[in-house]
């Protein structure tokens, strides 16, 4: 029976110590996982950069340039608006209304071109104003009735258009150098 009970007893330590081996052993492969992470850790992270630097570099100089331009500024296709809103003559006024026979006739043109004068941005600082943003939006209400520029700048678009010009960019270049800063 002695032997009995010992022989449990051997078996039962060798399990513990069995058991205590398998605890150690998996401690062990933490403490190196961990070590292999804090190691390596860093090198991943430079080899993720140096893959990723050049298309956040790219992304970050769109972005860039995205938010340093301003309306007025002068973009890639000649414009320095960048067109929104309506492009119809839908809130034009009636040009009947007006009895000056040129105030007549630019509102004459923003109902024929609207597309056009839509894209066009108008020298005469409405923008800054919080009012308009096109040379279109100068003939929704009676902005364009005192305003030279206003009118000027539908001038010039209507004898562009006369002319078969179809890019807006060379209509705003037109514009540009009619009423455009100087310097």
């Amino acid at each position: 029976m002695k032997s009995e009970t010992s022989r449990r007893k051997v078996t039962r330590r060798r399990e513990r110590k069995s058991a205590a081996s398998w605890y150690l052993l998996a401690i062990v492969a933490l403490i190196l996982a961990a070590v292999g992470a804090l190691v390596s850790g860093p090198l991943v992270m430079q080899r993720h950069q140096t893959e990723v630097a050049p298309q956040k570099a790219a992304s970050s100089a769109q972005s860039a340039q995205a938010t340093a331009w301003h309306v007025g500024m002068q973009r890639p296709d000649g414009l320095r608006i960048i067109p929104n809103g309506r492009s119809d003559a839908s809130h034009v006024l009636n040009p009947g209304q007006f009895t000056d026979k040129d105030v007549r006739h630019a509102y004459s043109v923003a109902t024929r071109i609207p597309a056009v004068l839509n894209k066009l941005y108008c020298w005469c600082g409405c923008e800054n104003r919080g009012i308009h943003r096109s040379n279109l939006q100068c003939f929704e209400d009676q902005m364009a009735v005192t305003c030279e520029v206003c009118l000027g700048t539908a001038e010039i678009a209507w004898q562009m258009t006369q002319a078969r010009v179809q890019d807006a960019g060379k209509i705003q270049a037109a514009v540009d150098a009619r009423w455009g800063q100087k310097g």
